[in-house]
């Protein structure tokens, strides 16, 4: 918690500022009214402790000007002994609270737990996250039941993001509440704490990391559901990680050569910013360096390689060689980046068939089901009929399906049921067809609350329609899409066409974009896979162009890159990009987002 003590007498204000530090609070400290309240206008704080006779802004005006301007800060009045008029104006001005000078110091520090409680009381003392766990009463924090050993500016440091959730945290936001004005320590101090944090809690047994980076923003805490992701994902994504796996450690192996060539040139530039010699080629030549580095290594698992491979992108853009701190900075980034990169080769893995049914689902419609189950067994499709969404569940577990006909009724369905199914749907690399008439508003937020993956499909469709429906399905089973992706690092393009073979599907990659309209003319792609950052044509521009051209406007493009800032993710959705995907979780997301796009595609192509 921070504290601003506003007190001019100099032995009461160092008094309280050493006890209140005993006690863990961040303080600062103004000696009259005026810096008090540009302190205020700066810095946010948990409490105000403030003397009633100021210099240049008096007690009185200092709350009286506070709440004018809607800050509802806990104020402690400092009053004299003899000032009873005074507390009644100071608590009429909006003080919380007052103690009359002279006072006993444990009466004091009550007083202030009691409006730091008050003014935290809606708050539960037991802060969580997935299964970090920190009491406020007790300053104990666990992870999974087991203590965690923090020091007190640690504690701070996770207190204040379990505070915030999953709001983004500016470096200087961070600063603001944990360090007084006095100690103002550099944003390097704020990277080795957090780093710090991470380690204790990688040491307490924590798998994935709850600390995210947001490049050129902050840090904020994972979602919950991304930190358990692992413990409950089903088998047929544990399946395709291990296949993915596989296929990137291969890749990895063969480009071992090029990878460590890029750690020399780092090497080399690390050495000329030591000397304060770092500029012109080698400068450049690091940046573009460091960039395909945050991708690569991305791609292949390394999350913590490819975030310190952008911290030093960034830092390389922002290059002061006059700055000692700075070149510093480089040198143990750099240790910690080759620290970093620790391939397993050992790994195995299962077949590369995988399951990707689509489903139909049937509103209320028995004989539209029939008729297109009539279509399905005449085009001798493997499929299920199912009637709940626990048996959608198991039937799409099963292999070798190749359709789900599912006969329900969406008013029928509860809100667990439906938030259960949207996630059995999203979890597929495939898209729904939805049958259904029902367009009132309770009935469309449920369908909204299905997730993107939806075709929605009236149910009074005709013979030839629902025959055209089938025959799309029967032929996503021989038939292998298309997929051009352009990217100027060879060492990516290798790893997307590893991942993608096994999976039956044509890969085409490029890496100069002047050859673009060229290769796309001839190729005429099922799907657009495009890196952001490229020479000569990027990304957003290479998008843009394409949803020019009448041919290209409903392709699926898809941006595969290690920007995941949110103004280059809205320049990409801006120019007509269908989905965002980071190289950090190529894993994970591209795979399934890529079978998504090209199966709504070909439907949406046969309806």
């Amino acid at each position: 918690m921070k504290i601003l003590i506003v007190e001019d007498d100099e032995l009461i204000a160092q008094t309280l500022e050493n006890v209140l530090r005993e006690h863990d609070y961040i303080v600062d400290r103004a000696t009259e009214g005026q810096l008090g309240w540009e302190f205020v206008e700066t810095y946010d704080y948990d409490l105000i402790v403030l003397d009633i006779v100021l210099p240049k802004l008096n007690g009185i005006e200092f709350c009286q000007r506070l709440r004018s301007a809607g800050n509802q800060t806990p104020v402690m009045l400092l009053t004299a002994q003899n000032s009873n008029n005074k507390k009644v104006v100071g608590l009429d001005a909006g003080a919380d609270d007052y103690v009359v000078k002279p006072f006993e110091i444990t009466e004091l520090l009550a007083r202030i737990r009691v409006l730091l409680r008050r003014k935290n009381s809606l708050l539960s003392p037991i802060l969580q996250w997935g299964k970090l766990k920190l009491n406020s009463s007790t300053h104990v924090v666990t992870y999974n039941e087991k203590n965690l050993n923090l020091t007190p500016k640690e504690y701070r440091l996770l207190e204040l993001f379990l505070h915030n959730g999953d709001r983004v945290l500016t470096r200087e936001n961070i600063l603001d509440r944990l360090w007084d004005v006095e100690e103002a320590p550099s944003e390097n101090t704020i990277c080795a704490h957090i780093k710090v944090l991470r380690r204790k809690l990688k040491q307490a047994g924590a798998n994935c990391d709850p600390i995210e980076t947001v490049y050129g923003v902050g840090y904020r805490l994972k979602p919950v559901a991304k930190l358990e992701e692992k413990k409950n994902e089903p088998k047929s994504k544990k399946l395709l990680r291990q296949q993915t796996t596989k296929a990137l450690t291969a890749v990895w192996h063969k480009f071992e050569g090029i990878n460590s060539d890029r750690l020399e040139i780092l090497e080399r530039a690390n050495l000329a910013w030591q000397e304060n010699t770092l500029e012109g080629n080698l400068l450049q030549q690091a940046q573009r360096t460091a960039h395909k580095l945050a991708g690569g290594l991305g791609i292949f698992g390394f999350a913590e390689g490819s975030n310190l491979a952008r911290e030093i992108e960034q830092l390389l853009k922002i290059q002061a060689t006059s700055e000692p701190v700075k070149a510093k900075q480089f040198n143990e980034l750099l240790t910690d980046l080759k620290n970093s990169i620790q391939p397993n080769p050992n790994l195995k893995s299962p077949s590369a068939k995988g399951n990707r049914p689509v489903i139909i689902a049937v509103d209320r419609h028995p004989k539209l089901v029939k008729k297109i189950i009539a279509q399905m067994t005449a085009a001798e499709l493997c499929f299920e009929l199912v009637t709940t969404p626990v048996k959608l569940k198991q039937a799409l577990a099963k292999p070798n399906l190749e359709a789900v006909v599912w006969q329900f009724s969406l008013t029928k369905l509860t809100e667990p049921s439906l938030k259960n199914l949207a996630r059995v749907i999203n979890d597929l690399p495939s898209p729904v067809i939805l049958f259904t008439d029902r367009n009132d508003f309770q009935n469309l937020q449920k369908t909204i609350a299905l997730g993107n993956n939806l075709l929605l499909q009236h149910s009074s469709l005709s013979d030839r329609a629902v025959t055209a429906i089938v025959k799309a399905i029967a032929r996503l089973r021989n038939q292998t899409g298309k997929i051009l992706a352009v990217d100027d690092d060879p060492e990516v393009l290798t790893a997307i066409s590893s991942l993608l073979d096994p999976w039956q599907i044509d890969v085409t990659t490029l890496s100069n974009p002047l050859d673009f309209w060229q290769i796309i003319t001839e190729l005429k792609p099922d799907l657009l896979l495009l890196d952001v950052a490229m020479p000569n044509y990027t990304g957003i521009e290479l998008c843009q162009l394409a949803r020019n051209d009448p041919r290209w406007r409903e392709l699926p493009i898809l941006f595969f890159t290690v920007h995941n800032d949110l103004n280059t993710i809205h320049q990409a959705l801006t120019v007509g990009a269908n989905d965002f995907i980071n190289k950090t979780s190529a894993s994970s997301e591209l795979i399934p987002k890529i079978f998504n796009h090209l199966n709504r595609s070909q439907l949406l192509r046969a309806i």
